[in-house]
């Protein structure tokens, strides 16, 4: 009896522990629920507070395009319409006048509405910042966010307002939609009290808001959450504010029913306490055979077992000699228990210790990810505020990364990701950070650093370690990295706006041939306006026919005549006028733009062929650019055929120029794009030959007519002999292959004389003349082609100056 006292005793013991375990676990468990709500909160205020400072980014951008506080009340209507179409987040976007009138706006109404009774108004006339104010649609009924941000002149005053209409109605819906619990609501406060917007869950209507809710809403202590309505209707409540814009006054409500909120947690306590009662009847009972059948020692050796398990000892002893019967089998299931515990517990420790490292490492390179990135950087910023200090962020993009992976495949690129991740490491100090973005982005962040030039010998120390040649499987690589450098506090206060402006800084570096870093500027953010701006006129000048095309003639070296001309586009643009390629060019190949812009150059040029051969003028060939993304796209050939059938114009009056540098990159896939172009009758050229690097056994091969010896060399002749003795190589080389040559950028009677001396075959330049719009050239032609110019010396002897 004394031992089955014992072991009755002995087994109460472990239930009434996990018992209360289950106890405070449920506590435990209700204050997640209520902190989870409180998180869920304060996500979806920052998530509203994001989309207000991007609104009012998105304004300050407009605000500096000229369009936009221009006269042409159509244009500013229909650029915003263009922006409306790419934000589709807002309901609208107005430019209202200093007087209240709307000036125009981006549904294109040409409605005359007169605003100055509106509240947003009224505060943006004074303020020096965006306005944000929550208002029911007039004629709609839905809610939305009225950000207006007031636009003024260098003397401060008032040009004009411009206010965007965010759709809080979709939006607040897709919160509601996304509530974990079906009888939630969100809600948006004003700072009055009063329930701008009501977003009940699924199958819910508006609730009755009472003073204790208003209260609670309105209270100025720290305290978030707060059960009302106590009783069957009781309901939990947590309340947010904008964080970061604390003007707006907003205040941000989720609010769920007490009962949903505890039912989960109920269902899971039931389960778990009706397995705590299966389990103590089961020891009850064990209990019991022990009493009834087994020794005291045995019975000392589970009561030793049992604590061994309640103390949370799960290892099993390996001496142990089981007795016959049930109570060894019981010993045995227990000890087996224990072991099977101990390895969930294993499991589940190398488990978080996967997720935490999944959770902050990148698991290519084993350097910070983004969030540990956000982290670190976060506490840097804190720290060197706190001490007066500067912190540097470095974005480094690994140039012609992406040839590596298409010439040796992604396994080798990802090796020398991990070298370069390495490298990284030993260019910085202990307390530094390395992390990787993605891809081939990496940021590097300096904390505490005395001054801002303390991080430039670090940069180079980057640069000079990432130069080195790279051993990658059977390959040696040289891989040079561009690096954009932003400091804290100068460059931005927040860990958004340095990584930012350090990615800005980055592209000028690699605009600058990669291999360089740049530090951050405000003009740099100027450049990328005005790069906006330039973007959304290309593509503009393509719907409104804004593009001109002006032809530069080629003179032939024995005749002196104009044997053909090279096609160049312009922008005849409505405000800024002619506008040199200079400027929209390079932004053409970057956003893309190039390939429609070549397909309309190709389809211009050929129909200018066929005007001037019905004019009279002759057959004059005309010589168009391919772009190394147009001479990319698979249906090149397919254009071309087009432009000709189009126009009429013979195949053998096109001539495509293609750089030596397009073609060189991908040279058995250029190889067969250029087969296909010669079969359609056209004339195929390299252009600025001299600089690509041409593989001369691959040269053989292309089904090209003529060679451009790029301007670069005609320019130093007799300047520089080393420039002398590649003109004279790639004459001599072209004559061997029986090529024509025709120099670029000839503009002085000397050049002339190198050249015919060497026997070029054509000239092209200031010096015969500039490009020019279809009329002035068809001048130049009659001019030159009618007088029948024996010599091309005496032809230039008898031009101007």
């Amino acid at each position: 009896m004394r031992i089955l006292l014992l072991a009755l005793a002995a087994s109460v013991l472990p239930v009434l522990a996990m018992l209360w375990l289950l106890l405070e676990n449920r506590s435990a468990t209700v204050a997640q629920a209520r902190e989870q709500l409180i998180a869920r909160t304060d996500i979806i205020a920052n998530e509203l507070d994001d989309r207000i400072a991007g609104t009012v980014q998105l304004l300050f951008g407009l605000g500096r395009v000229s369009v936009v506080g221009s006269d042409d009340k159509a244009a500013c209507s229909a650029f915003l319409a263009d922006v409306l179409k790419e934000h589709p987040q807002y309901t609208g976007i107005l430019n209202i006048l200093p007087d209240g009138r709307l000036y125009c706006d981006s549904l294109r109404s040409g409605r005359t509405l007169q605003l100055n009774d509106r509240g947003y108004f009224r505060q943006a006339l004074t303020s020096n910042g965006p306005v944000v104010e929550p208002v029911i649609g007039r004629l709609t009924g839905k809610g939305v966010l009225q950000i207006a941000y007031p636009v003024r002149a260098a003397d401060g005053a008032l040009r004009f307002i411009l206010l965007a209409s965010l759709d809080m109605d979709n939006y607040g819906r897709a919160v509601a939609k996304a509530l974990p619990y079906a009888r939630m609501h969100f809600q948006v406060w004003n700072h009055d009290g009063s329930i701008v917007m009501d977003f009940p869950g699924a199958q819910q209507t508006a609730m009755d808001i009472g003073p204790a809710q208003r209260r609670f809403m309105l209270a100025t202590n720290p305290q978030r959450t707060e059960t009302l309505d106590p009783g069957a209707n009781a309901r939990i409540w947590a309340r947010s504010a904008l964080p970061r814009t604390p003007a707006a006054d907003l205040h941000l409500a989720l609010s769920v029913p007490e009962a949903d909120l505890n039912e989960r947690i109920d269902g899971q306590f039931r389960r778990a306490l009706g397995a705590l009662v299966a389990l103590a009847a089961l020891m009850f009972a064990s209990a019991a055979l022990l009493g009834e059948f087994a020794v005291r020692r045995q019975a000392m050796r589970l009561m030793q077992a049992i604590s061994r398990v309640d103390a949370g000892d799960y290892s099993s002893p390996r001496d142990a000699q089981y007795p016959r019967g049930e109570l060894g089998e019981v010993m045995q299931a227990l000890d087996r228990m224990a072991c099977s515990l101990d390895q969930q517990r294993q499991q589940i420790a190398r488990n978080n210790e996967a997720l935490e490292r999944q959770a902050c490492i990148d698991a290519l390179t084993g350097l910070a990810n983004r969030h540990m990135l956000t982290d670190r950087l976060g506490h840097a910023l804190a720290e060197a505020q706190r001490l007066g200090r500067v912190a540097g962020v470095l974005m480094l993009d690994l140039d012609r990364f992406k040839t590596v992976n298409d010439s040796l495949g992604h396994s080798q690129g990802d090796l020398l990701l991990q070298e370069v991740a390495g490298r990284l490491g030993r260019c910085v100090r202990e307390g530094d950070t390395v992390a990787r973005l993605g891809g081939d982005e990496f940021v590097v962040v300096l904390a505490d650093m005395a001054d801002a030039d303390h991080i430039v010998p670090v940069a180079r120390k980057i640069l000079c370690a990432l130069a080195a040649p790279v051993e990658v499987g059977l390959q040696v690589l040289s891989v040079t990295t561009s690096l954009g450098i932003a400091v804290f506090p100068r460059d931005g206060a927040t860990a958004d706006a340095l990584l930012q402006h350090a990615d800005t800084a980055m592209y000028r570096a690699k605009d600058q041939g990669g291999n360089a870093m740049a530090f951050f500027t405000p003009e740099m953010m100027q450049a990328m306006v005005e790069r906006l701006h330039v973007e959304a006129g290309l593509r503009r000048a393509l719907d409104q026919g804004e593009l001109r095309l002006h032809f530069q003639p080629i003179i032939d070296a024995r005749s002196g005549q104009v044997t053909s001309a090279e096609a160049l586009v312009r922008w005849q643009d409505p405000q800024r006028g002619l506008v040199s390629p200079m400027q929209f060019i390079p932004i053409a190949e970057e956003t893309g733009l190039i390939v429609p812009i070549g397909e309309w150059v190709l389809r211009e040029a050929c129909r200018q062929v066929q005007i001037w051969r019905t004019l009279g003028l002759g057959d004059i060939p005309v010589a168009v650019n391919l772009s190394a993304r147009q001479f990319s796209v698979p249906s090149l050939d397919e254009s071309v055929a087009q432009a000709l059938a189009d126009s009429q114009c013979p195949a053998s009056l096109l001539h495509l120029e293609i750089t030596e540098s397009s073609i060189m990159e991908h040279v058995d896939q250029a190889l067969e794009t250029l087969h296909r172009l010669a079969a359609l009758g056209v004339h195929l050229t390299i252009d600025d030959f001299g600089t690509g690097y041409s593989s001369l056994s691959k040269l053989k091969q292309f089904p090209v007519r003529t060679l451009k010896i790029d301007r670069s060399f005609i320019h130093d002749i007799e300047v520089d002999a080393s420039d002398d003795v590649l003109v004279d190589a790639i004459l001599a080389l072209a004559q061997k292959l029986g090529l024509r040559t025709v120099a670029e950028g000839v503009e002085t009677r000397a050049q002339v004389a190198f050249l015919e001396k060497r026997g070029c075959d054509a000239y092209q330049g200031f010096l015969f003349s500039r490009p020019c719009d279809s009329s002035a050239f068809m001048r130049v032609v009659r001019e030159r082609n009618g007088t029948g110019t024996a010599e091309p010396m005496r032809a230039a002897e008898a031009l101007p100056g």
